[in-house]
């Protein structure tokens, strides 16, 4: 029998597991993440009472309204000990940080979410992503979360928030 190149077998490139890019930051001593898409843009500096949750900000000529994002998600539950924001060194002296990041969800247009922490961006594989117990949800009451996504085997695993199930807890009050 000839030898023919177009019998060969071909070596076939495994599959790439799907990865989504998210962008993660801290609330109250515990990891979240939202997808890389939705965010807009991040601004972050010294806390002041220009950053009050109940307050605006501008971006562009555009007014945003910023949102306490651990109230919504903990449901004014109070911090716990040792729950503390994030702090970055601003001179000699520690001041605290407030980081406000911009989102541009469909519906609703550009919202400010105030974290504690400077987001940072990540890679997760479809693999990573699960679902979060429900009576874990219950017990922590915990809102506007329902995956759990785990970025690596010595990381902490984040929440993954569900921006319009969580601004839709806005509306209802």
């Amino acid at each position: 029998m000839p030898y023919s190149p177009l019998a060969r077998p071909r070596r076939l490139k495994p599959l790439q597991e799907p990865s989504l890019r998210l962008l993660t930051f801290q609330l109250r001593g515990q990891w979240f993440c939202l997808p890389l898409v939705l965010a807009r843009r991040v601004i972050s500096g010294p806390a002041d009472a220009a950053l009050a949750p109940a307050g605006l900000t501008q971006l562009q000529q555009d007014n945003i309204p910023l949102i306490d994002t651990a109230t919504l998600i903990y449901q004014e539950a109070p911090p716990s000990q040792g729950d503390t924001p994030t702090t970055k060194a601003w001179g000699p002296a520690q001041a605290p940080v407030q980081t406000v990041l911009v989102i541009d969800p469909p519906p609703l247009g550009a919202v400010g979410l105030l974290i504690d922490s400077t987001p940072s961006i990540r890679r997760a594989k479809q693999s990573a992503f699960s679902p979060v117990p429900a009576i874990y949800l219950i017990m922590n009451r915990l809102q506007g979360i329902n995956t759990l996504v785990t970025l690596g085997k010595h990381e902490p695993p984040h929440f993954l928030l569900e921006v319009d199930a969580l601004l839709a807890k806005l509306t209802q009050n």
